[in-house]
């Protein structure tokens, strides 16, 4: 593997999945550098990432760039689970700002990080939980992230209070069927949801999108 291109310095083996509340991994250097950290390009953005502190999948690059071609310029966006700040970094391009919330103090340092890599000036680094952001983040949002798929249901409430109406919400969810999440949803104050298969995760399991319209009259 390290032979195969001049840029690999490191091959890693996880020894464990996503675990606990700061979402990282264990991982075994089975060759190279004696290092987890590493430097990533997505379109144009320059990352700092540390694996084995602060989660991040490349997997989702193509996802970033589809809400990117949703958004009007000028939306105020929030991402309630930014990590190192792919989705929060990608949407700046187009957005007035970008609240990017994170529990993580390790994924928090990365990001600011990254802001600074990338010279931008409108993504503000929330160290928080998710919980808190409604408290936080001083104007309704025209588009909300919630890109934490095992968990990101049960934070479904402080998104919509931090929704305006007629905004959007993308909620990431593992699933074992695209509409397991419909019934919850639509109890909540919504006009119409859309979802998509986003990438296989496990024989039984899957990532989906749940493209929420937040109701008018929220």
């Amino acid at each position: 593997i390290l032979s195969s291109k001049k840029t690999y310095h490191t091959v890693l083996y996880a020894e464990s999945a996503v675990h606990g509340p700061f979402r990282t991994k264990k991982f075994k250097v089975l060759a190279g550098k004696q290092t987890t950290a590493t430097e990533y390009v997505e379109y144009g953005l320059h990352f700092s990432l540390d694996l084995s502190l602060a989660y991040f999948s490349a997997r989702l690059s193509g996802e970033r760039q589809r809400i990117l071609s949703l958004m009007d310029d000028g939306e105020r966006v929030v991402d309630m689970f930014a990590g190192v700040g792919p989705f929060a970094l990608t949407l700046a391009q187009k957005a007035s700002i970008v609240y990017a919330g994170d529990i993580n103090p390790d994924a928090c340092i990365l990001m600011v990080k990254n802001i600074a890599k990338n010279r931008l000036t409108n993504v503000v680094p929330i160290l928080s939980d998710a919980l808190h952001l409604p408290h936080i983040c001083p104007y309704p949002a025209d588009r909300i992230i919630m890109n934490l798929p095992l968990q990101s249901v049960a934070f479904l409430d402080a998104a919509f209070r931090m929704a305006r109406p007629g905004g959007m919400i993308h909620l990431y969810a593992l699933v074992h069927r695209e509409d397991e999440y419909l019934d919850i949803l639509h109890k909540c104050p919504v006009e119409k949801i859309e979802h998509r298969y986003v990438r296989s995760y496990s024989p039984d399991q899957f990532h989906v999108v749940y493209d929420i319209f937040v109701g008018q009259n929220h």
